[in-house]
């Protein structure tokens, strides 16, 4: 039972000297004369998690989007694509026309 016990030792006392060099205590301050660059602030996770009901036409107008911003050397993802076409969208008359369109398509709405 020594064998073990003296590796159980040997153990811990790697653990503590791994702790005690990791520890921001045991690191030496930064000199006062050579200010560090700030570091950009870590983004959070910002919004939630929603569903959207997409035709088919739909589909094709993200795959089509994303094969173009695949030629341009980005991988993007569906939800990517659709996030760049609502911040390129703008209000008026294309809006408006794109929109009575593709309520006629939903089930959902009654025709006025």
């Amino acid at each position: 039972m020594s064998t073990s016990s003296a590796r159980q030792d040997s153990l811990l006392a790697a653990i503590q000297r791994k702790t005690s060099i990791s520890s921001p205590a045991a690191q030496p301050a930064p000199a006062a004369s050579s200010p560090a660059p700030a570091a950009p602030a870590p983004s959070k996770k910002v919004g939630k998690p929603v569903q959207f009901w997409l035709h088919d036409a739909d589909r094709k107008l993200i795959r089509e989007l994303s094969a173009w911003l695949a030629g341009q050397g980005i991988r993007p993802t569906d939800s990517m694509v659709v996030r760049a076409a609502l911040r390129m969208a703008k209000p008026g008359p294309g809006l408006l026309d794109c929109y009575r369109s593709a309520s006629s398509l939903d089930g959902r709405l009654k025709p006025r």
